[in-house]
């Protein structure tokens, strides 16, 4: 778990960047932030939350009053206030009461994720953009390594389980239900902040898997093709993937080749990650590969992304970023080739960068032989057709 002292600091780090861009006060507003900041979980739902942070005056937590009870338990401001409600009779809504705290100060700073209604609001004021806690985020300290070292692992745990659960014929309702047995054993044994924590497992099945973002129903099947076993977990805050094509039939050879450019490609970008190197220059080296193997008109995507409080940030593992790679950022690593009418062929992990290179803290199988699943499993089909008729699934 992460110290209070730790949350203590980012604040002070926090303020201290204020400084540095020379605002009076900078204005924290989106839910990861202030969970961020504060070690606090909560849903803001319609109603905002704010933290006004200014260099040496005392910090303040705006919040609805059905929460300032509840957010009094974070551990580095000075003040939780609180409007009405939203919306509010005139003068008790957020826009007033932040509008107050605002009034005299001069230049202020927002976070780019600032919705626009608060946008609106705060025009007259011409707020500078700045993302002052993203950067912050993008470097993780020991504890929250440990943190997402624990929510790969669970990752792991997934892939494991619907590896074991498949047969030729499986339907996605038994997929899905390994999400709930994954679930049960964060619980068991890590404790499940419930607002906090989500447990996303199952397996995309071809030819669907050529759509990295479709949408499988409980009644598919997976049976010929390339399907892809998915991890996409929050454990109390800290997230973390793993994802691995896999076979229930002899792969045919266009999936044998399209499966070892993937892992070619996987293998040069691995061979990247250090502290230094651009992100860019990874995506660019990746995409020329398999370019070069004459699949460029199968990509779909970057080859990877951040990970922290949530399973998709910075820094981003793409053409056209300008971020570079540091010792203790977190991102994945997972080109992926897309064959219409055939199905998706991408494994993913999620990889710390050390101070030498890095270490990818998920491990499930990536070979092929190891995710060509023949066995006919009669148990695990017995157990299918039962769960498939409780629910009403043919």
């Amino acid at each position: 778990m992460i110290a209070r002292s730790e949350y203590v600091e980012r604040m002070r780090r926090l303020r201290e960047r204020v400084a540095e861009a020379g605002l009076e006060a900078f204005l924290v507003s989106s839910e990861d932030s202030i969970y961020y900041l504060t070690g606090v979980s909560y849903r803001p739902l319609e109603r905002p939350f704010f933290i006004l942070v200014r260099p040496q005056a005392s910090l303040v937590l705006l919040v609805p009053a059905l929460e300032q009870e509840h957010l009094r338990a974070a551990p580095n401001v000075d003040e939780v206030l609180h409007y009405w409600d939203y919306p509010a009779p005139v003068g008790q809504g957020w826009a007033e009461r932040l509008l107050a705290l605002l009034d005299g100060l001069g230049q202020v700073g927002v976070e780019p994720s600032l919705p626009q209604e608060i946008a609106g609001r705060l025009a007259h004021l011409s707020p500078r953009m700045l993302p002052l806690v993203e950067e912050l985020r993008v470097v993780k300290s020991p504890a929250e390594v440990e943190m997402l070292r624990d929510a790969a692992r669970y990752a792991d745990l997934a892939v494991e389980k619907l590896l074991a659960t498949s047969y030729y014929g499986v339907s996605e309702l038994e997929l899905f239900a390994q999400g709930r047995a994954v679930q049960l054993q964060i619980m068991k044994e890590s404790g499940y902040d419930v607002l906090t924590s989500s447990v996303l497992v199952g397996s995309w099945p071809a030819p669907l898997s050529a759509q990295p973002h479709g949408v499988p129903t409980i009644a598919d099947r997976l049976e010929v093709g390339p399907h892809i076993a998915l991890a996409f977990l929050r454990v109390n805050g800290y997230a973390a993937e793993c994802e691995r094509t896999y076979f229930l039939s002899p792969p045919r050879e266009e999936e044998r080749s399209a499966f070892a450019a993937m892992m070619e490609a996987r293998r040069r970008a691995f061979a990247m990650v250090r502290p230094g190197v651009g992100c860019a220059e990874i995506d660019a080296a990746t995409k020329a590969f398999l370019h070069q193997e004459g699949l460029g008109n199968r990509l779909l995507h970057r080859t990877g992304h951040g990970f922290g409080l949530g399973n998709h940030e910075a820094p981003w593992v793409a053409e056209g970023s300008t971020d570079v790679l540091r010792e203790n950022m977190l991102i994945s690593i997972e080109p992926g080739i897309y064959l219409p009418g055939v199905g998706g062929i991408r494994h993913s992990d999620t990889v710390l960068v050390t101070r030498e290179g890095y270490e990818s803290l998920t491990r499930a199988p990536t070979d092929l032989a190891s995710l060509t699943i023949t066995a006919s499993k009669r148990l695990h089909r017995l157990k299918g057709a039962l769960i498939r008729r409780a629910a009403g699934v043919k």
